[in-house]
């Protein structure tokens, strides 16, 4: 395009702003949308079409990051029997707490949180500059809302509640060996049910 502008103000011998004004206009639109169809496709890389939440590509890109910035927490959730609401509501009923619980987490956490759905019905909650304590109010603040929340559908109501398993880390521990002491709190807790086991390494 540079080319051919500058091949026809040099044909007709114009004067050069009325040739190139209209050339910049179409550069900046042509970049704009560029810009626009780029953000769109790193949102959709990104985030998990059925809850709106960060995806797994994502939390596993941000993770190691975060973590050679300690202080730094990390929850992880699973609901409770959720097999069973598939199962006796049938899957879109199923969606729809997905969503609504995706909502309770948006609600109940920081804009410098990073949400993830990292499974079916499993999520994750990075919590940057967050040591144990803190992040156990928050994710005691998530189990409270949920337990409380009646999930609806339709005609169909339904109650859910969620385990949780909290790790924080201050000094350099591996992302690896994080998300293991992190799971195995969950692991407890998912044994109890509706309920939280964190841990602190130093």
């Amino acid at each position: 395009m540079w080319l051919i502008t500058f091949s026809i103000d040099r044909h007709y011998n114009r004067n050069q702003d009325l040739v190139w004004i209209p050339f910049v206009i179409i550069q900046v639109v042509i970049s704009t949308i560029c810009g626009i169809l780029i953000k769109k496709l790193h949102q959709q890389v990104y985030t998990d079409v059925l809850t709106g939440l960060r995806n797994r590509r994502y939390f596993c890109a941000k993770l190691p990051e975060l973590t050679s910035k300690a202080p730094v927490s990390l929850i992880l959730m699973d609901i409770d029997n959720f097999k069973s609401i598939n199962d006796t509501y049938g899957h879109i009923a199923g969606d729809q707490v997905l969503q609504q619980f995706a909502g309770i987490l948006q609600s109940n956490t920081r804009k410098t949180d990073i949400i993830a759905r990292i499974g079916g019905e499993e999520f994750a909650i990075i919590l940057p500059q967050t040591d144990v304590k803190k992040a156990f109010k928050i994710a005691n603040r998530i189990r409270t809302a949920v337990e409380n929340h009646l999930f609806s559908y339709e005609n169909i109501t339904c109650k859910i509640t969620v385990s949780v398993g909290i790790a924080s880390i201050k000094k350099g521990t591996s992302v690896d060996q994080f998300l293991k002491i992190t799971d195995e709190a969950l692991y407890k807790a998912k044994e109890k049910k509706n309920f939280i086991v964190m841990v602190a390494e130093g």
